[in-house]
């Protein structure tokens, strides 16, 4: 009989502390940027999105060029020069160090939900200030492969 006693004491006091007006909403600000991050295919990044797309030759720049996203540039996309992946064609997947490295810098300007927002395409078509200038046309062959990535599995 005690114990009831004391399980019906302690039961009015936590229904009266949360009756008594309850907590404020906590505002925990916006999630870590991996909790909905894009992480397409890495089978269509290697096979399309490096060499057709962050490799390609826009004109005598490269995305990977140390003066725009090579490992030392001052923006979010960092990439690696082609020739210095291991291997430079057909990486295993999942993806070695390396490509995966490129692989997570580029998925981390997508935007699975909304590709057409994505940086990875707007920066480069000219749709928002890019330090290397329009690279891509908005509906171009490079931003359809793309918008083709997020949709293979």
């Amino acid at each position: 009989m005690r114990w009831s006693r004391t399980a019906l004491l302690l039961t009015t006091v936590v229904a009266s502390a949360l009756g008594s007006g309850g907590c404020d909403t906590v505002d925990l600000g916006n999630p870590p940027s991996d909790i909905n991050a894009c992480r397409p295919s890495q089978a269509f990044f290697a096979a399309e999105i490096e060499p057709n797309f962050l490799a390609k030759d826009y004109g005598g720049k490269h995305c990977w060029d140390s003066a725009c996203h090579g490992t030392l540039a001052p923006n979010a996309l960092d990439l690696t020069d082609p020739a210095l992946l291991n291997p430079p064609m057909n990486p295993p997947i999942p993806l070695t160090a390396e490509w995966a490295t490129n692989y997570m810098s580029a998925t981390e300007e997508m935007s699975c939900s909304n590709v057409s927002a994505s940086k990875l395409l707007e920066y480069p078509a000219g749709i928002r200030v890019h330090g290397g200038g329009k690279l891509i046309e908005p509906d171009g062959p490079e931003a359809m492969l793309i918008i083709m990535w997020i949709s293979q599995p």
